[in-house]
């Protein structure tokens, strides 16, 4: 909008030059005509008027004479100046279009850094989930040379304190059976030589009892952990989630949800704990007696939870349990390993 008033403010000018010229051309011819019809020279030296206007003709027409040769140079400047403005305003096309033609490659540029930004992106998280696999499967391996190390040394300890010579002894070996549901277990832990009551079946009836009070707070939730105790110098730590399951009802079918016990481990509050395998068989009121004084040979089993350092103690133990009448179920379980159950696991086999 700048640029056409100041072109138009040019144009007005010329015109006003031009009209001014015009004029002065008027006059000169005016004052030309005026000197052809004035009066001889020597008829009007002694006419003090005439002389009089002759000089104020001439300097008229000198006037306008200076005035027109002035107009011609404004006229040129203006010309000049039209000049300049035309070739501002070209310049000024060309400036307009070199900035379109930034701003076109600009936009394209700023397209290309979105497009490698979003790859470096992608190329990031893809870094961290190598990352968060090399990382696991690093644990992992590592949990495996944990446990062969162990493995290991259960070896070597078997090997190193393998007797001289072997005893067989005849131990009466009832045939062995899974325990049902009508009976019930009684559980024990044998580690480092040590006995331990392993509340397993409390815990468990109270994990229970508080999964039914709280399932509508489990339900909102796809994985759910909690702790229960201490109890017997044990807690029991367990994970559920819940699963969509089909539903069949009077208006049709739908989904449901269940909740799932993934596993429940029975964690100890500090070790060691319990006490000696032979102060507990030969003490009259040593924490196993004590046990064992509550608990029915025809109702119970005596399961036992034993580790790779404590199977001689387990075989001293099992003479004892049977020779009270109980059924015995062994449980082996790997240095680290805690004890725990699931849905998915195995009954305990009594012998």
């Amino acid at each position: 909008m700048s640029e056409t008033i100041e072109i138009g403010g040019q144009d007005s000018f010329l015109d006003l030059v031009s009209n001014v010229v015009g004029i002065l051309l008027i006059l000169l011819m005016i004052a030309g005509i005026r000197a052809q019809n004035s009066p001889p020279e020597n008829e009007t030296i002694n006419s003090p008027v005439t002389i009089a206007d002759h000089e104020a003709d001439h300097k008229i027409l000198t006037d306008i004479q200076e005035n027109y040769e002035t107009l011609q140079e404004k006229e040129i400047v203006a010309a000049k100046l039209y000049e300049d403005v035309n070739s501002i305003r070209e310049q000024m096309e060309i400036l307009d279009e070199h900035i379109r033609t930034q701003a076109m490659q600009h936009a394209q540029l700023f397209d290309m850094m979105t497009s490698a930004r979003a790859v470096i992106e992608t190329v990031a998280e893809e870094k961290d989930q190598e990352t968060k696999e090399k990382i696991e499967y690093q644990r992992q391996l590592q949990e495996i040379e944990t446990k062969l190390e162990q493995i290991n040394k259960t070896k070597q300890w078997l090997q190193s304190n393998r007797p001289q010579s072997t005893v067989i002894e005849n131990i009466p070996t009832p045939i062995g059976k899974f325990v049902n549901e009508k009976e019930r277990e009684a559980h024990f832990r044998l580690l480092g030589g040590n006995i331990v009551y392993v509340p397993f079946l409390e815990l468990f009836e109270k994990m229970k009892l508080e999964i039914a009070q709280n399932q509508n707070q489990y339900f909102k939730q796809k994985m759910s952990e909690n702790k229960i105790g201490p109890l017997d110098h044990f807690y029991l730590e367990y994970m559920l989630a819940t699963h969509d399951v089909p539903m069949q009802d009077v208006y049709g079918t739908g989904i449901g949800k269940s909740l799932q016990l993934e596993y429940a481990e029975m964690v100890p509050v500090r070790e060691p704990l319990g006490e000696p395998l032979k102060n507990a068989l030969h003490s009259p009121d040593s924490e196993l007696k004590r046990r064992l004084k509550i608990y029915r040979q025809d109702i119970y089993t005596i399961t036992v939870w034993v580790y790779p350092d404590s199977f001689e103690e387990f075989i001293e133990l099992k003479k004892f349990l049977y020779a009270q009448g109980y059924r015995v179920a062994a449980r082996p379980l790997e240095f680290g390993i805690p004890i725990s159950g699931s849905p998915r696991g195995s009954k305990s086999a009594a012998q």
